[in-house]
């Protein structure tokens, strides 16, 4: 059962109905009545501040037990949600940083060492993975990886870098056409939370298709579809998006492989792939037909293509659900025309609205 916490002015009145019922005898003898209600008196004021102190006392033992449970828990100071995560095997996902390759070009010949740092404007740095050799004219592509964590590093595909330490024979720096990804920040506390509570509903049970889902969006993956035998008898496909949704860069699948590859039971046969992102558009008619109205319909269509995940099942009927949450009765969905099934590597993302004549 709930606990109801009493107000200050509850607890005031606790304290002046005790002192109304009790005698207090003073030093001469005699028999003294307090009365916390008279304005000014001193049993006012030690009611009042005794009241305060015992209500921050509630509120002390209320958060307290608040953090017992992971559904509760918080991150901040005091906050047991990292025990809750060290006790279920479950670490917050730290931020991680940008990788990919970039393409470098020489006009002379010339050698990079392992760690020479690039930079786009000063503030953002990638280092090389390893040694660099270039001859006269020749282009190189080259692994790099963000020196910072977060999303500060990821790169868009054809951007321009430069040397922070200009090295004779080089011409130009410039990403390849996959982009800098796979940088991102601190795990939100929520995602975090989620995943605690499915491996408290779902522990761990030697490589099932639970394990795999957890173990992938642990290591960065916001969307997985596990399918057994799926390149033959034995096989396990992970198939995985990034936040987006996104197709993950090869640098990324092959950080997500290691990751799986070092937890995974060790006869697992397990790869990972990147799911295909499959572009969407709607039509709807909405009355009245609002530039607030589209943004309503807009961000709870997006949410609907959002819970569809890879490999699922599109439902007209959420659709529908969801637009005459957005837009009242008087708007019609008018494509899809039905349910979409999905295959088991493809996941939809909602791209374009066509609003039909209202």
């Amino acid at each position: 059962m709930s606990v109801v916490i009493p107000t200050p002015t509850q607890l005031a009145e606790r304290y002046v109905t005790a002192f109304s019922q009790t005698d207090f005898i003073a030093s001469d003898g005699s028999t003294v009545k307090l009365d916390p209600t008279a304005p000014g008196t001193f049993e006012q004021v030690l009611a009042a501040a005794k009241s305060m102190a015992d209500y921050e006392t509630y509120l002390y033992i209320r958060d307290r037990f608040l953090q017992v449970l992971p559904t509760t828990a918080t991150t901040g100071p005091g906050g047991l949600l990292p025990q809750h995560g060290q006790i279920w095997g479950v670490p917050r996902r730290s931020a991680q940083s940008a990788l990919g390759h970039v393409i470098i070009t020489a006009q002379s010949d010339a050698s990079l060492p392992g760690g020479t740092i690039l930079t786009n404007n000063g503030t953002v740095q990638w280092a090389l993975n390893e040694a660099v050799s270039l001859t006269a004219g020749e282009s190189v592509s080259a692994a790099v990886t963000c020196v910072q964590r977060g999303t500060a590093g990821n790169l868009a595909p054809h951007s321009s870098l430069s040397l922070i330490e200009p090295v004779a024979g080089i011409r130009t720096v410039t990403v390849d056409q996959n982009g800098l990804t796979g940088g991102d920040d601190i795990e939100p506390t929520e995602t975090w939370r989620q995943r605690i509570l499915n491996a408290i509903r779902k522990p761990y049970q030697g490589g099932s298709k639970d394990d795999y889902i957890q173990w992938a969006k642990q290591f960065g993956a916001s969307y997985v579809n596990v399918v057994p035998s799926y390149t033959g008898p034995g096989t396990v496909g992970i198939i995985v998006a990034m936040s987006g949704p996104r197709t993950p860069s090869d640098d990324e699948v092959k950080r997500l492989q290691d990751n799986i590859d070092s937890v995974r039971p060790i006869r697992g046969n397990a790869t990972i792939y990147g799911a295909v992102i499959k572009n969407e558009e709607v039509t709807v008619t909405i009355k009245p037909d609002t530039g607030p109205i589209r943004e309503k319909v807009h961000s709870a269509l997006s949410t609907v293509y959002a819970s569809v995940g890879i490999g699922g099942t599109l439902y007209r009927a959420m659709l529908e659900n969801a637009l005459f949450i957005a837009a009242g009765p008087y708007a019609a969905l008018q494509s899809p025309p039905g349910d979409i099934s999905y295959p088991s590597d493809t996941i939809p993302t909602l791209t374009h609205i066509e609003w039909g004549a209202s």
